[in-house]
């Protein structure tokens, strides 16, 4: 099946921003074509069933990646990660926004002023994008999850959009993967967490102690403020946001002190776990509390309502079947 991408990148896929967002069309052989924006929309939108009342029903998920990702590691990341989702039962349409990252491990400084500039485009050129092509007979759910450094875009995107589109816009789930993102903007009383709670039904932060490379992140901004993917959220937070602290589970899967100093290993971990997976799809769903996920468990130190630890293993093929079924309220959960 097909799948689509918005790249701000020029058309040599280098580091360049684009003056204008380019819309991809991905198959499976690897090929991207370039489409103009009303078909790109048109052909996304066509995806998703009609039921009995003519009405198209169905998930997006929008992904923004982190810093230190080429263009062609963006594509690849793309694939992966529609094939983790449609494997545990999604059926929507999964959507990458790749935005200028330059693939380079010393380039961190710049990566940051290019996801500032990449922040408002997120909003105007995806989300609100399909939010008015959507026409009458659309009921379409739109989601945005972010990892490392796309996190930051997104925390720009939701905090600035004012001034480029009408506040009126929503996504159902946000979910942040080791976010790079100070964890003191997620307090209640910060305007960025009051952006959070006003456009998204519910986040969702999935966070690791061990993560190094936002120790280093940490470190090149003098350790002005701890990042939220490595200490979790504030106390603080909105009744909207959860944490899921998955350090057990990579304790448990990579025990080896070279797999701890590993910064890559360390911060992108979450994607090669099958559980991680069950709960992102649980979370999309929608229709189970946070805290009725049998794929997390409230974590011991805090007991809060909001505060939850990673199983270190998936639930079996028939439990998560299960409870897929009763997470599911549109057709893109099979």
């Amino acid at each position: 099946m097909a799948s689509y991408m918005i790249t701000l990148r020029t058309e040599d896929g280098g580091d360049t921003p684009s003056p204008t967002p380019r819309y991809l069309k991905l198959d499976d052989a690897g090929v991207e074509t370039e489409l103009p924006t009303g078909t790109w929309e048109a052909q996304i939108i066509a995806q998703f069933p009609k039921n009995p009342g003519g009405v198209r029903h169905g998930d997006i998920v929008f992904f923004v990646h982190g810093f230190n990702v080429d263009f062609r590691s963006a594509v690849a990341a793309h694939h992966k990660m529609a094939g983790a989702l449609a494997a545990n039962g999604f059926q929507g349409q999964f959507i990458s926004f790749d935005w200028p990252s330059k693939g380079v491990a010393f380039a961190y400084l710049s990566d940051r002023e290019h996801a500032r500039l990449a922040a408002n485009a997120l909003v105007t050129s995806g989300i609100s994008l399909l939010r008015d092509a959507q026409a009458q007979d659309c009921r379409i759910n739109l989601h945005v999850m972010a990892h490392s450094m796309g996190c930051f875009v997104v925390q720009q995107a939701f905090v600035w959009s004012y001034q480029d589109v009408p506040p009126d816009w929503r996504v159902g789930q946000l979910i942040l993967v080791a976010a790079d993102v100070d964890a003191t903007v997620f307090s209640a009383s910060n305007p960025s967490a009051k952006a959070f709670s006003a456009h998204a039904g519910r986040l969702t932060a999935y966070c690791d102690r061990y993560d190094k490379a936002l120790a280093v992140s940490n470190a090149k901004r003098l350790e002005l403020a701890a990042r939220m993917g490595r200490v979790g959220l504030p106390d603080d937070t909105p009744d909207s946001m959860c944490e899921v602290d998955c350090s057990d589970l990579f304790d448990k899967a990579f025990p080896s002190l070279e797999a701890h100093l590993d910064l890559v290993t360390t911060h992108c971990f979450y994607f090669d776990e099958p559980v991680f997976w069950q709960d992102v799809v649980l979370t999309l769903a929608g229709g189970i509390d946070r805290g009725f996920m049998p794929t997390r468990q409230v974590n011991p130190p805090t007991a809060r309502a909001d505060r939850f630890k990673m199983n270190t293993a998936p639930c079996s093929p028939e439990d998560y079947a299960t409870a897929l079924g009763k997470a599911a309220q549109s057709p893109s959960f099979a």
